[in-house]
């Protein structure tokens, strides 16, 4: 026969490890709240507009014949290997991002901005 005093342990453990695990979940969407674009993003001046001074560098990335601006803005998560990357067209319209270049793809097109793929990165002086 279980003892009641076992189960009650039991079940506050797992209880605190649900907690402990939801509060991760919960912890993560304050970056990623601050990197996801406004829905009224369009060009590389709302952008700009939107960021202010968390602007971190530009860059390029070329696919298909197709060379992007890359801004670059503070990651969207805790302990991200990269920053936040947002994609614009040559004419300045954005395209896609990301809220973590080192370890996602775009959102919208898989676009692989990791090993180096984004090149000419100028570095904003803080």
């Amino acid at each position: 026969m279980t003892n009641p005093r076992s189960i009650k342990r039991i079940v506050c453990w797992v209880g605190a490890i649900i907690l402990v695990a939801l509060g991760l979940v919960l912890i993560h969407q304050v970056p990623l709240a601050t990197a996801r674009p406004p829905k009224n993003l369009k060009t590389v001046e709302d952008f700009q507009a939107w960021k202010r001074g968390a602007i971190i560098g530009k860059g390029t990335f070329e696919r298909s014949g197709v060379t992007y601006t890359v801004m670059l803005a503070p990651a969207g998560r805790y302990l991200a290997s990269g920053p936040s990357a947002y994609l614009f067209d040559k004419n300045g319209h954005f395209v896609d991002w990301t809220a973590d270049m080192g370890d996602f793809y775009t959102v919208k097109n898989y676009y692989n901005l990791t090993s180096g793929n984004v090149k000419n990165i100028e570095y904003e002086k803080p």
